[in-house]
């Protein structure tokens, strides 16, 4: 890693809008650079208080501030999907959050050496006051789905703003931040992959036996879960001998659990799963299948990459962007076509000899290109190489 131009631990504040115990792949990633990159950066997070929330937390490698918004308790939880949360409503809690994390935000700033903000809105326009007061690099990762891709046309022009002037902006993957250059017209743009701590899976020895799929992902339309579920019916009704598990959340949750139901025992919905849970199916997984319409770089793709899983995944832009087609699995033309992920799993089938030269070619891909190490160096120079220019 690059020299540390301070002489001393980076004193860095992160601005995240919900932070832990509100969980998502995001959060992991702020966790993972603390963790990472501990001792040599002292990371403080500042994000939107909760009812069931503490104003002050203290974890091993970070510590979390939190500021209060009034706003009602379901409208705050908008990001996870789990209530319907009118656009109004979310644009009063971005208000309030605007307002609200002012003061703190100036106070913590002054201390801080460095300012990484994650999603561009709501503090991103906080940040843009509290840069303008107390002159500190601002750094902004772009994670994607939430802050982009789903980002509502009114709100296009604050999140440009909030881009163009930040002073290094993080895209998460390679299409994201062709998205930003060309659509968003951000020149500013370092690509830095999401990675995971590669350690912690474990490849396992795959069937020889029934085809085991996995998908887990926060359970919302877009994910296409109902189009897998009903292509794995079908094959299986044919006699293909497929068992499919669903893990996640959502609004999409009953429906999914009922569709599993109905599938005559080859759908499992196991609902939330904690992640050593996570870990343990994945051991036991032949292959991993998430048909999003769009992503940032998904944590969990990575995740089975680093189980030595082949994965199914659209043929769509930042979905498709980890898995190498006839390497490390294969893509899927339509994620909301049935026909299309049934006929891409009969190519599964037929190439189901191939899955443990595929494994170990997952194994090697999460280890060269999206291990934590890597994506904490990438930020490591981020930060030092704007200290420098400040120095």
């Amino acid at each position: 890693m690059t020299e540390n131009p301070l002489g001393r631990p980076i004193r860095l504040l992160a601005l995240y809008p919900t932070f832990w115990p509100r969980q998502g792949g995001g959060q992991m990633v702020l966790a993972a650079i603390a963790q990472g990159l501990a001792p040599q950066l002292e990371t403080t997070v500042l994000t939107r208080g909760y009812r069931d929330s503490p104003a002050t937390q203290q974890y091993e490698f970070l510590s979390v501030r939190r500021y209060t918004n009034p706003a009602p308790e379901v409208w705050k939880d908008y990001a996870t999907g789990a209530r319907h949360v009118s656009f109004p409503q979310k644009l009063a809690v971005t208000g309030l959050d605007v307002v609200c994390s002012l003061p703190l935000m100036y106070r913590m700033a002054q201390a801080a050496d460095l300012v990484h903000l994650h999603f561009p809105l709501p503090l991103g326009v906080s940040a843009l006051m509290i840069r303008a007061l107390v002159g500190k690099p601002l750094v902004v990762t772009v994670h994607g789905n939430a802050d982009v891709y789903e980002l509502p046309p009114a709100m296009a022009p604050i999140t440009r703003a909030v881009l163009t002037r930040a002073d290094a902006v993080v895209s998460v993957s390679l299409d994201l931040a062709d998205h930003l250059r060309s659509v968003m017209k951000v020149p500013n743009v370092t690509v830095i992959p999401n990675g995971v701590e590669v350690a912690d899976f474990a490849p396992g020895p795959g069937s020889d036996t029934t085809l085991r799929l996995f998908s887990v992902s926060r359970l919302v339309p877009r994910k296409n879960v109902h189009v897998l579920i009903e292509a794995v019916r079908r094959l299986a009704a044919e006699g293909a001998p497929l068992l499919l598990r669903i893990a996640g959340t959502g609004p999409e949750r009953d429906r999914i659990r009922q569709m599993a139901a109905e599938s005559g025992g080859c759908v499992e919905f196991v609902g939330f799963i904690d992640e050593p849970r996570k870990r343990e199916i994945l051991t036991d997984t032949d292959l991993f299948v998430q048909l999003s319409t769009r992503e940032g770089l998904s944590i969990a793709s990575l995740e089975a990459l680093a189980s030595g899983v082949p994965c199914v995944v659209s043929d769509l832009p930042g979905v498709r962007e980890p898995v190498d087609a006839g390497q490390t699995g294969w893509y899927v033309p339509d994620p909301e076509s049935v026909d299309s992920v049934v006929a891409t799993l009969r190519q599964v089938l037929a190439d189901r000899a191939r899955l443990p030269e595929m494994r170990r070619r997952c194994r090697q891909v999460a280890v060269e290109r999206y291990s934590l190490e890597k994506m904490c160096e990438g930020y490591w120079d981020v930060f030092t190489g704007l200290l420098r220019r400040r120095a």
